[in-house]
């Protein structure tokens, strides 16, 4: 039996498409198996959205090389696509996969509780410091009947919490309402999760469908970026601080005790202590569930990697650490909130699962409830802001 072993770099979108590549390129003879294995086949499904990632796509591409040099080596990705010629030139061996499909049929799909559904890709907005447009091109859209057939064959497979996904998810053509109502109706699917929409695409048409529909998850991922207005001038970023604000105070009166997520970038070229500060400003108004902070990365081709007044990596550091000693404060006192009481959690796995507005809760679970809706009496936070039953 052949061996086939997956490494996905990068966002939701590459987890989803490394999904349906092991339809594409797998078949019932062959066994998937860890990366780290000795394996005839690798693929690699690699990210570029900023240095590191660049980094560590071509590490795992030489890892896969040095543990099984007579192996065939699969490439594709963000990085794949923007740097085709140099891994032709650095990497001949190995075989560039540069446009997988968005919609897949036939699904060779192992069991998941709660699995990504990929039902967009591409992004025209151009920002300033995002490479991400130049990869991945223009905005395409997953039909709405093709989403719900393959919404039905993940939870035919078990999946109990659906993640819609996509590059630049609120752009999805035929409404993500209507997506949440259609998908709603399938029988055993418990929960219907949005991933990351960018605040210049949301509607509060999808606030006050997901608020109206038990099914779909009291959580949003909604980047910020920064707090500064010149800041996210410069960023083309197409909104202020004023209005994301007004987005939050929309979504916490529509939809309580939601669960806000947010993305920053520390140290975009021209962020001075009065911008970052205005950001600190923000994040301590909004007080968010969770933050990832990023540093900002040079990517060659966009606008900012030739602004002037560029920061130097010191500062970025500092400055990464101030927000995330915030972060932590969030996330802990979001999650002491839920302290004492009783919390509704899908299980992913035995012991382990999350609340709908995107808490990890650990608990004692004897029979292994696995895929299942369970009630937990909270009686700890950790640091980190998770919750014990």
């Amino acid at each position: 039996m052949k061996k086939i072993a997956f490494y996905t770099l990068g966002c939701r979108a590459n987890q989803a498409q490394t999904e349906a590549l092991k339809s594409e390129i797998g078949d019932p003879r062959s066994e998937i198996v860890d990366f780290r294995s000795v394996a005839d086949t690798y693929v690699v499904n690699t990210c570029t959205v900023t240095e590191d990632a660049d980094r560590k796509s071509r590490q795992a591409i030489r890892r896969a090389l040095r543990q099984n040099p007579r192996a065939k080596v699969i490439v594709t990705g963000c990085y794949a696509r923007l740097e085709s010629g140099y891994l032709k030139r650095n990497f001949p061996s190995v075989e560039l996969l540069l446009e997988p499909r968005l919609s897949v049929s036939g699904f060779n799909l192992k069991p998941r509780i709660r699995a990504n559904l990929m039902i967009q890709d591409g992004c025209e907005h151009f920002c300033s410091y995002c490479i991400v447009p130049y990869a991945r091109g223009k905005i395409r859209s997953k039909p709405l009947e093709q989403v719900k057939k393959e919404a039905v064959q993940l939870v035919t497979a078990g999946a109990r919490e659906i993640v819609l996904t996509g590059i630049n998810l609120g752009t999805y053509q035929f409404g993500l309402a209507n997506v949440i109502r259609d998908l709603s109706k399938i029988k055993d699917l418990v929960r219907i999760r949005l991933s990351s929409i960018e605040p210049m695409y949301l509607k509060r048409e999808l606030i006050d469908a997901a608020a109206e529909n038990p099914k779909v998850c009291r959580h949003f991922h909604i980047p910020l970026q920064s707090g500064d207005d010149q800041i996210l001038s410069a960023m083309n970023r197409n909104y202020t601080r004023e209005d994301y604000l007004g987005f939050m105070d929309y979504i916490r009166r529509k939809v309580p005790d939601c669960g806000i997520t947010t993305d920053i970038i520390v140290g975009f070229p021209g962020e001075g202590e009065k911008e970052f500060q205005n950001t600190l400003d923000l994040v301590e108004q909004v007080k968010f569930s969770r933050i990832h902070i990023f540093p900002f990365s040079k990517r060659k081709g966009t606008p900012a990697a030739d602004f002037p007044d560029q920061i130097d990596d010191k500062t970025k550091k500092k400055r990464k650490g101030i927000l995330h000693g915030l972060r932590l404060r969030y996330m802990q006192e979001f999650a002491e909130r839920h302290l004492n009481k009783e919390v509704e959690i899908l299980v992913e796995q035995k012991g382990e699962g999350l609340t709908s507005n995107y808490i990890r809760c650990h608990f004692n679970d004897p029979t292994d409830s696995s895929g299942k809706v369970k009630k937990i009496f909270t009686r700890s936070v950790t640091d980190s802001g998770e919750i014990r039953g």
